[in-house]
């Protein structure tokens, strides 16, 4: 399960750079793909946002 979740998140941040690179180019080539990178950047943030609570929480069990 953990190869899982890394390959995901890996892969969406190798789809948002692809897009950052893509604006680099021209905006021609962005404009149809803007929803797309919006849509990948709210992911990764909230997968990020939940694996960090997840830890957070998974460490906290171990205060006692």
């Amino acid at each position: 399960m953990d190869e899982i979740l890394t390959n995901w998140l890996l892969g969406l941040i190798a789809a948002l750079l692809a897009v950052l690179v893509l604006d680099a180019t021209g905006q021609s080539f962005l404009a149809p793909l803007s929803p797309v990178a919006n849509v990948l950047a709210l992911v990764t943030f909230l997968a990020f946002v939940l694996l960090t609570g997840a830890f957070l929480v998974y460490t906290a069990s171990f205060r006692d």
